[in-house]
């Protein structure tokens, strides 16, 4: 047997299956102690914790990215809309005022003319002028009310009677057929 002090030379009786083949075995090795050791071989756990990590930073700051874009545009839209609101009520005052002054304009005239037929007479023209744009306006506005409320009672019939002519062809009566036979049943009940 050899002894203990000469570990290093190789012994005679080293061949296949000793347990002198190969290096001697060392202690069990310490996962924690293996991370520091060895570097390389990290713990793919903490890798891939440190990847979702980074992974959703970056997608929290696109996310940011796009909703201050989304609110930047809708920003814009509103100034943009309240500019043009703003000029829709210049236009609207300066349109309205041309109209005004065309329209003052035509009544002096018309008065003028009148006072003028008249043999000098301005307040009759006055009067008479403005009896006559009144009357004008109201039988417009007349007019116009009759036109739209006949329009919407014409439409408001041609639904209902559309909706008769349905009731008759799913149910073979509709709905004042109905109620006409309901009140003849009544009275011919009561005789």
């Amino acid at each position: 047997m050899p002894s203990q002090a000469n570990t290093s030379a190789p012994s005679e009786d080293a061949g296949a299956g000793s347990a002198q083949a190969g290096p001697a075995p060392s202690a069990p090795v310490d996962p924690a102690d293996g991370e520091k050791a060895n570097p390389e071989k990290a713990n793919p756990a903490v890798e891939a914790f440190h990847r979702i990590s980074e992974d959703a930073a970056e997608l929290k700051e696109y996310a940011s990215y796009y909703v201050a874009a989304k609110i930047d545009g809708f920003r814009r839209t509103l100034r943009n809309l309240g500019l043009y609101a703003a000029l829709g009520v210049l236009g609207l005052i300066a349109g309205g005022a041309v109209l005004a002054t065309a329209a003052g304009l035509i009544v002096i005239g018309i008065a003028e003319g009148l006072t003028s037929l008249f043999g000098g007479r301005a307040w009759l023209g006055d009067i008479v002028t403005g009896i006559v744009v009144l009357g004008a306006i109201a039988g417009g506005v007349w007019l116009m009310m009759n036109k739209l409320t006949g329009s919407w009672r014409s439409q408001t019939m041609k639904k209902y009677e559309e909706r008769k002519q349905s009731q008759r062809e799913r149910f073979g009566h509709d709905v004042k057929q109905r109620v006409g036979k309901g009140q003849a049943d009544g009275t011919e009940k009561a005789k």
